[in-house]
């Protein structure tokens, strides 16, 4: 399994760009902390947001919900929770929450170009789910951890209207808001929520965690993720993670190079933090 990490080094070297190596060598152990910082605190506003093209569809200058949850994660992922770049981040979320809970993306940002889905009104869901995941993984104090409750009333509240349709990234911001709830929290409205999103994302159900072969898009989506359920499953998950490995070290992504190289990064801190792989 070292080989698959070695291999996986040298594509995440020669591919990323800046702060996918400063990140990745914090990672394993080849650079100290504060470089770490310096490369994403880049990104960062003064508001405390995110922007400057660390969504990589997104290069303009406004802070944005979607690139500051981005941030989260990689704050998340990487063990930058005692850092400032949390605090601050923490501080521009509960200044620009809405009143109704939710997050959107502010006028201004209308002067840049901006893929399809970002943009005043467009997937407020999915914005606010995806702040809401992060920010469930991190130890928050009481009055912080207020966002979360506000938005995800927000989505209980808007759930009957995009509940008519079947979008799959309003299923995912569903997910990402209810997903990890402990079973006592999750009420029987929570659990019609749960049904209607993964209805859409899994229509002929999980995959059976008895079969011999996981499917690979499942894998992946589920380390990017952190899911837990892989604990549960880690031989299999290996195994997917070795058969799948190109010739190139990583791994075949839908989504271009800049997001094949963050999915090894996270592939390789899977195998590292469930003993898979010893990084010297």
């Amino acid at each position: 399994m070292n080989e698959v990490y070695e291999n996986a080094k040298v594509f995440i070297l020669e591919n990323g760009n800046e702060v996918q190596n400063k990140l990745f060598l914090h990672l394993i152990g080849e650079s100290d902390l504060s470089c770490a910082i310096e490369a994403l605190k880049r990104y960062q506003n003064e508001d405390g947001g995110w922007a400057n093209g660390l969504e990589i569809e997104y290069n303009g200058n406004v802070s944005t919900p979607m690139t500051t949850a981005a941030a989260l994660g990689y704050i998340y992922f990487f063990d930058l929770l005692e850092t400032e770049l949390l605090s601050r981040t923490l501080h521009y979320l509960k200044s620009t929450q809405k009143e109704n809970g939710s997050w959107d993306d502010p006028k201004e940002i209308t002067r840049f170009e901006l893929p399809p889905y970002m943009g005043p009104g467009i997937y407020v869901e999915f914005k606010t789910g995806m702040i809401i995941k992060w920010l469930s993984r991190l130890n928050l104090n009481i009055e912080d951890r207020e966002m979360i409750i506000r938005a995800r009333d927000y989505l209980i509240e808007e759930f009957p209207q995009v509940s008519k349709g079947d979008d799959i990234w309003s299923a995912i911001a569903y997910i990402n808001a209810f997903g990890e709830l402990p079973p006592l929290e999750q009420s029987e409205h929570i659990q019609q929520i749960m049904g209607w999103a993964m209805s859409i994302l899994m229509p002929d159900g999980p995959p059976d965690p008895d079969t011999d072969e996981l499917e690979w898009t499942f894998v992946q989506g589920m380390i990017h993720d952190d899911n837990p359920v892989l604990d549960s499953m880690k031989e299999k998950v290996a195994h997917a993670i070795v058969a799948n490995q190109l010739q190139s070290g990583g791994w075949q992504h839908q989504f271009g190079m800049y997001n094949a190289v963050w999915a090894a990064i996270l592939i390789v801190r899977f195998l590292w933090r469930n003993g898979s792989i010893t990084i010297a």
